[in-house]
């Protein structure tokens, strides 16, 4: 075999011209091209992996409260020492089974992955991998965000892998528990509703963000939330999950309600209500609130809601209480008579401001407890 191996080997390179000249030189060539043969290993190509064990992951919902089994959890396991990407399981329905992992040591998150309103930052990283809602514009043009959907989760500090004896299963148990704070609120004493096209609010000093590691906060992290609301009856009436608001931040908590007539005016009232979420106790950033918020607002009707515009000009008439406001927008210049009749009540106050060249005047003033804030 050895002899037909060099034979070949003798016939290829003859074919590539190497072998030329005296049979010396042939003879010296083939011992060089036999010591060559002879000096070489061959050795099999593989792939270097790492042993993979067994691994049982199931979940405990003792701990679950006052909402039902979402539709699947997911659960991520980070490398602990900080090397290679994340392992990714789905579990549909929150039901365990058996998973294989690289022989390692482990940190894991769990959360369900119905989750719409949720987006996920620093996916690579167990102490900054963040759930997050989305950067939105209130109508007023303030900056604000999305109120998450419902979250639920657990986590694992330390999973080993390592030096389970053959034949063993190693078995980690989760137990998720609800990560979001659920707010409802009802506004009063809001007339004329049926002239409202659309509702918006919003609420200020709370918190867009949840580190998942901890099941906290950031800190100091304050935003708005923005969400929506419906009529009911005589009164407006909404809810909305979220992570809560940051205790060690000295921000007040501001509603605000947008109301949207027909005719595609916009009418902003706000109050805060601080002491009525601070009221309720807060268990870590959880902490459910129910809002009364009471206002005296009448929505005006079309046909005085207001011309507006750059060369338009239009006037309303508005009565919160017992005081009368009358605007007035001619041109860029927007113009505010108060007139008070009530104890508390400010007298008679004229303002004048120019706007830009928008389309749209702004007003806002204070008035017995409350700012009144809109468009023309």
């Amino acid at each position: 075999m050895s002899r037909i191996r060099i034979f070949r080997g003798f016939r290829i390179f003859k074919g590539l011209r190497i072998f030329r000249g005296s049979g010396i030189i042939q003879v010296l060539s083939l011992m060089l091209f036999l010591l060559i043969l002879s000096s070489c290993e061959h050795k099999e190509f593989r792939y270097v992996t790492s042993s993979f064990r067994s691994l049982r992951v199931e979940f405990n919902w003792e701990r679950y409260e006052d909402f039902q089994k979402p539709e699947g959890m997911r659960v991520i396991f980070f490398p602990k020492d900080g090397t290679g990407e994340p392992w990714i399981f789905d579990f549909p329905n929150g039901e365990g089974r058996q998973i294989e992992l690289p022989e390692n040591e482990y940190r894991v998150i769990c959360y369900n992955y119905d989750t719409s309103g949720i987006y996920w930052e620093n996916p690579n990283s167990f102490v900054e991998y963040l759930a997050k809602t989305r950067s939105v514009q209130a109508p007023d043009s303030a900056k604000a965000c999305t109120t998450p959907s419902w979250l639920c989760g657990d986590h694992i500090d330390w999973v080993s892998l390592e030096n389970i004896p053959e034949g063993t299963e190693k078995v980690i148990t989760l137990y998720p528990v609800r990560m979001v704070s659920s707010y409802t609120y009802e506004v009063n004493g809001i007339r004329n509703l049926e002239r409202v096209a659309d509702i918006r609010a919003s609420l200020s000093g709370m918190s867009g963000s949840l580190l998942m590691a901890e099941d906290k906060l950031p800190d100091g992290v304050s935003e708005n939330l923005l969400f929506g609301g419906e009529t009911a009856s005589n009164q407006i009436k909404g809810g909305f999950y979220t992570f809560g608001y940051c205790q060690s931040l000295a921000s007040s908590q501001v509603f605000k309600l947008y109301l949207k007539s027909r005719n595609g005016k916009v009418y902003v009232l706000e109050q805060d209500v601080s002491a009525q979420i601070h009221s309720v106790p807060v268990r870590g950033h959880l902490g459910d609130v129910h809002l009364i918020i009471n206002f005296n607002f009448v929505v005006p009707d079309n046909k005085n809601d207001g011309g507006g515009g750059n060369n338009s000009s239009g006037f309303v008439q508005l009565r919160c209480g017992s005081v009368c406001f009358s605007f007035r927008c001619v041109r860029q210049h927007f113009f505010i008579t108060m007139e008070g009749t009530g104890q508390n009540d400010p007298g008679v106050c004229h303002f004048s401001e120019e706007y830009p060249d928008t389309g749209l005047g702004f007003y806002s003033f204070f008035v017995t407890g409350y700012w009144y804030r809109g468009w023309f």
